[in-house]
């Protein structure tokens, strides 16, 4: 059985992460591609950032608690917030899995429901597996603990080749071709259930839990994942306490709750950041061409656009067609690539203080999500469910009713 927090924990926790963010709101509550200045006016902390060079700036964007550490003068109270966001050490019972059961699953999906599964140790409970895909995780809870498998799968093809793995690998685990957020999707939620989700995204596992605490389904297991995507323009506290805060997020602000990931490879980073140098080069081409200084988003382009040896020049006629503008044809694309530049350490210097506070917003949501368990009856705990090279999106809600 999972360690269970006790209400007052959770809402001091809770209490603790919205002041510091109502507090700081305008440190973090913006988008930084839409300033051609630092926005804030501390002199101190702009000192601090103007001083930094493009070597301290990469150090500080890969270890988070070095710029915690760098600007902590300036928010004193984060770092006492974070370090005593203490979780639960995930439970080490390991269970043995066969080579040939993780057939076609990538190296960290099989740690990761490697790991979720052996988290269920104590279930003896049916599991419902909502947003299954191929059903990979369930299929791997039925095998390790014998019990039987619901899942539920919006995308047709992947219900019939879950349904087909199964069958070769001799696992009760049914499919329900189905969307989860459609009022139909509730004949499956069931009060003697264990019902568990790996990432499934925004309002994918907020339905789950209105859905569950609706039906008073007797256990759950979730990893958020992707809070941003959500139906409305702006998020729906699910818990009392939470409707209570001062704060209203938007979407673009929940996206700020997932700005960290693992880093890619060496060749993906080069093509990423020269992605956002020439689309911040666009911008400042479009302001000239328009007179327009608000910032204006481009559709994505595949990545190919931005590989070594092709010239910029492609790249923005092809935005400048997007925003009907029409550029000169002797036009200096060297000015604007330079000039994009300094857009680019702007927005990265804005993202340093910006991204202070990820690790805040997200404790804030998974809260919100544990004081809604709780206030529902719940025994509610929270787990680092594997380290953050797995996946950063590492926290497990478990809840069973009291």
């Amino acid at each position: 059985m999972f360690q269970a927090l006790t209400p007052q924990a959770l809402h001091a926790q809770f209490s603790q992460h919205d002041h510091l963010l109502s507090r700081y709101q305008a440190y973090w509550q913006l988008t930084p591609f839409q300033h051609q200045q630092l926005p804030w006016h501390n002199p101190g902390l702009l000192n601090s950032l103007q001083s930094l060079s493009e070597t301290q700036i990469n150090q500080l964007e890969l270890e988070p608690a070095l710029a915690l550490a760098h600007f902590a003068e300036f928010f004193p109270e984060l770092s006492p917030c974070l370090e005593q966001w203490s979780l639960t050490p995930a439970k080490q019972q390991p269970l043995s899995t066969p080579f040939w059961f993780n057939t076609g699953i990538k190296g960290r999906k099989a740690e990761q429901i490697q790991a979720f599964s052996q988290q269920l140790s104590d279930t003896k409970l049916p599991i419902l597996e909502w947003c299954a895909g191929k059903g990979h995780l369930g299929r791997l809870i039925s095998f390790h603990h014998q019990l039987p498998v619901t899942s539920l799968e919006w995308q047709a093809s992947l219900c019939e080749h879950g349904e087909q793995l199964a069958k070769q690998l001799n696992v009760e685990q049914h499919f329900h071709h189905c969307d989860v957020l459609n009022a139909d999707s509730h004949q499956y939620v069931k009060p003697q259930q264990h019902a568990v989700a790996l990432h499934a995204c925004g309002e994918l596992h907020l339905q789950l839990l209105r859905s569950a605490v609706q039906s008073k389904t007797q256990e759950l297991s979730l990893c958020p994942c992707c809070y941003h995507l959500i139906t409305g323009e702006h998020y729906q506290a699910l818990s009392a306490r939470a409707k209570q805060s001062v704060l209203h997020l938007t979407k673009q602000d929940l996206r700020l709750a997932v700005a960290q990931s693992v880093t890619s490879g060496q060749r993906v980073q080069t093509l990423r950041q020269r992605e956002i140098h020439w689309r911040l080069s666009y911008q400042c081409l479009r302001e000239a061409l328009s007179g327009e200084t608000h910032y204006q988003a481009l559709p994505s382009v595949a990545k190919h656009w931005f590989a070594q040896g092709k010239p910029f020049s492609d790249f923005a006629l092809w935005a400048c067609q997007q925003h009907s503008l029409t550029p000169s044809a002797n036009l200096d694309w060297q000015h604007y690539l330079r000039l994009g530049k300094q857009r680019h350490l702007l927005v990265r210097q804005i993202e340093l203080v910006q991204h202070l506070f990820r690790p805040i917003m997200e404790h804030w949501l998974l809260l919100d999500r544990s004081l809604f368990l709780q206030e529902h009856g719940y025994q509610v705990g929270l787990t680092e469910l594997f380290p953050f090279q797995t996946s950063p999106r590492n926290v497990l809600i478990q809840a069973a009713l009291a």
